[in-house]
């Protein structure tokens, strides 16, 4: 069972926008930079490119960028910058990919440079109005200081001027030393916490748009096989049933006002697969392919030192052990789903996605569209483990069905047998290590076969 609540500010959803913080400059902030936005109350909107499935990526950089620019921690909020927006900015916020524990690392040097730009900004601001030098001010969590009148301002009142400035080099800026730093790696409270528990938390699952259809995803249950043909007639009589989409050769969908009547509907539904020649293959048959290929003789090595096998066979001793892992589903909590809306020459998605810059491509692809005719609002993902990021199936799906309801929101969603059934799995892969001891009980040499398959197909 999947279940999801949650619920977007009225008039956030009468605009067609997703729920904060996935849209960034929706509330008239001053910009300093591409990184930070500033209200007249001292709020503080940090932009991040970076994805957020529960690793506490937002929170990090959030973190760093307020330590290089010294504001109030206590007055930050996060948006996720939009694909579409950086690539209209010439991919100002650079990588949009998250994955492999690589938000912060691959992003914190250019993201504290920005942070620390528009420190440097801020305080020209202040010096500019007040016409004092620069390096007479000092500031300490967004309260800038005169020294020597003792003077105070506010970066909120200096924001609006500091967005007029021309931005520092970023490479001539000398970032604090970690050893400084008070709030950057501290164990300050998550920022996306308190929504997650009182259940404000808006999931792909959730969104609600006005007007929204829903559609149930089946393809064909085994892989490369094909479509053949459905009684849409059969189930067109059913509760809230809109109709049925053939989305590829091996997949269709099933679109009605709600997912749980669509997928009922689904399963209602007389469908003919022809399940191709894969269909007599069994798991017993691929771990047999698998154990007579760790047998297979060839010079197939990736490393050779000496002539293992025949150093092994002539020892006192062989020892021999067979490791195994089968094919794996990712198993996110929550199931792959994308709702995209399509309004004339333009398309718009709202995604749960690792990648925003590969499902705006999808996205694109999908439609026909110029990337500058799409959008994608990234949701926060109930789970990634890297099957929402190269994968991007949902996307194109949702697309797919969205094409025959223009000016209507459609959200997809996979079952949750869909989703394990239609994964991208981890590959199956056996290995067999084999060892030669010595009579004095030393090992010789040792030998290492590996083999993996990366797709269910006939063999």
């Amino acid at each position: 069972m999947v279940l999801g609540i949650g619920a977007i500010p009225d008039a956030l959803a009468q605009a067609g926008v997703a729920y904060d913080p996935n849209t960034p400059t929706q509330y008239g902030e001053a910009e300093v930079n591409a990184w930070v936005s500033i209200k007249p109350d001292n709020t503080v909107y940090i932009r991040i490119a970076c994805s957020e499935m529960g690793q506490g990526t937002r929170t990090g950089l959030a973190q760093l960028v307020t330590e290089e620019l010294e504001c109030n921690w206590k007055k930050v909020k996060t948006q996720s910058a939009t694909p579409g927006q950086s690539l209209a900015r010439k991919r100002v916020w650079g990588e949009h990919g998250t994955g492999g524990s690589r938000g912060i690392r691959i992003s914190e040097d250019y993201v504290r440079r920005g942070a620390a730009a528009a420190r440097i900004m801020l305080l020209q601001a202040a010096a500019d109005q007040w016409k004092v030098s620069v390096g007479e001010l000092k500031v300490d969590k967004g309260v800038i200081t005169h020294i020597p009148t003792g003077r105070k301002t506010t970066y909120g009142k200096v924001a609006e001027l500091a967005s007029t400035l021309t931005p520092p080099d970023p490479k001539s800026i000398t970032l604090r030393n970690p050893r400084d730093w008070k709030v950057a790696g501290q164990p300050y409270a998550r920022l996306d916490t308190a929504n997650k528990v009182n259940g404000a938390k808006v999931y792909g699952l959730d969104l609600q748009l006005p007007g929204m259809v829903c559609a149930s995803i089946k393809a064909c249950p085994v892989f490369g096989g094909k479509l053949v043909s459905y009684d849409e007639a059969k189930i067109q009589n059913m509760r809230g049933v809109k109709g049925v989409v053939k989305i590829n050769d091996s997949t269709l969908a099933v679109v009605a006002d709600t997912w749980w009547h669509a997928n009922n509907a689904l399963k209602a539904l007389p469908i003919v697969w022809d399940e191709g020649k894969a269909a007599g293959v069994s798991q017993d048959g691929i771990d047999k392919m698998l154990r007579e290929g760790l047998d297979e003789q060839g010079d197939f090595w990736q490393r050779k030192v000496g002539d293992a096998p025949q150093a092994i066979n002539s020892s006192a001793k062989k020892v021999e052990a067979i490791y195994y892992t089968p094919y794996r589903a990712h198993v996110t909590m929550e199931p792959m789903n994308a709702a995209v809306k399509i309004t004339g020459d333009r398309a718009e998605a709202w995604v749960p996605t690792q990648n925003g810059e590969g499902s705006l491509a999808a996205l694109s692809e999908a439609t026909g569209f110029p990337l500058a005719n799409c959008e994608v609002y990234k949701l926060d993902s109930g789970c990634g483990l890297g099957r929402r990021g190269s994968t991007q199936d949902f996307t194109t799906f949702a697309a797919k069905v969205a094409q025959k309801f223009p000016g209507v929101p459609v959200k997809a969603i996979w079952s949750r047998e869909e989703d394990m059934t239609h994964d991208y799995y981890h590959p199956i892969a056996m290995a067999k290590m084999t060892a030669g001891i010595d009579g004095s009980g030393n090992l010789t040499q040792v030998c290492i076969l590996k083999l993996r398959a990366n797709r269910l197909m006939p063999h």
